[in-house]
């Protein structure tokens, strides 16, 4: 039986509930459970099977496939899944939670997101994207560190109440994330720039790179492996992004296609100058990366 010492810590614990445990869900509940005199997480998984094998690796937790049980007593539920799942989960949840308790995301793209949630939670919403992730995904991907460094970008709006604020940027920084505000929009906007784009590019040249002759991938070394390696990542979640942040991801695909122009009148041309400017315009600018 807990002694009572027990008993008043899990009252004053900060009860957290993760909708979805895959690598970002799963690797949130394994930092949060490092601290546990702080946190108490509870982790819905959507099928008996995903949750018995969550439960092997997420052992500090409490993990159940009824979506009402992870929500019963919770302060704050983190929705950890595709953004269409997210959108989609809403009206669900609403009944579910107690009336106190606010809710949060970690979604890849944000305006969609956020005014779907707050058309159904109002104030107790805050939208949040942890820049932090792996070609890798799924539960046996997760781990305790994942967030160590990591940016985490909250968008709240006018509507945005202190409370779900406050709890965002306590359950995201405890994860070990930096924390940094913007709005929906531009967010959206800034990360189809260096998030959605290098996703559509990598896809890209690996197509046109193997596409035709696949065997040629036996070839290849750490050139292609590191430009291509986020194009593994998963496809029904990446088209889901890209299609939801379309109009800002097309405008970075028509730069980079003026771009790739550029080189290739410098390659028509045989004019080393210009294919020496470009290619060292591009890697001072690389250089500038804060990683």
């Amino acid at each position: 039986m807990p002694i009572l010492g027990q008993d008043l810590s899990r009252a004053l614990s900060l009860r957290v509930a993760i909708l979805g445990p895959g690598l970002i869900g799963g690797s949130l509940a394994l930092a949060l459970t490092r601290l546990p005199n702080r946190f108490v997480v509870s982790v819905w998984a959507r099928r008996n099977e995903a949750a018995l094998e969550a439960q092997s690796i997420l052992l500090g937790c409490h993990v159940t496939s009824s979506l009402s049980e992870a929500l019963s007593d919770c302060d704050i539920a983190v929705l950890c899944m595709s953004p269409h799942a997210i959108v989609e989960s809403a009206k669900n949840l609403a009944p579910l939670l107690p009336p106190s308790a606010i809710v949060t995301d970690a979604g890849s793209v944000k305006s969609r997101i956020v005014t779907a949630m707050e058309s159904v939670f109002g104030a107790r919403f805050a939208g949040a994207h942890p820049m932090a992730g792996s070609e890798q995904h799924g539960i046996h991907a997760s781990r305790p560190d994942l967030y160590s460094g990591a940016l985490c970008l909250l968008t709240p709006t006018p509507l945005t109440g202190k409370r779900a604020i406050d709890l965002s940027r306590e359950i995201w920084s405890a994860a070990g994330c930096i924390i940094k505000e913007m709005s929906p929009a531009q967010h959206d906007e800034a990360l189809a720039r260096v998030s959605h784009l290098p996703h559509a590019a990598a896809a890209a040249l690996a197509r046109a790179a193997i596409g035709k002759i696949p065997s040629l991938i036996e070839l290849s070394g750490a050139g292609f492996r590191d430009s291509t390696r986020i194009a593994s990542g998963p496809a029904p979640m990446w088209s889901e992004i890209l299609l939801d942040n379309r109009e800002s991801i097309l405008a970075g695909i028509r730069d980079l296609q003026n771009e790739l122009k550029t080189l290739t009148l410098g390659l028509e041309h045989n004019d080393s100058a210009a294919v020496e400017q470009f290619l060292a315009e591009a890697a001072l600018l690389r250089s500038r990366t804060p990683f």
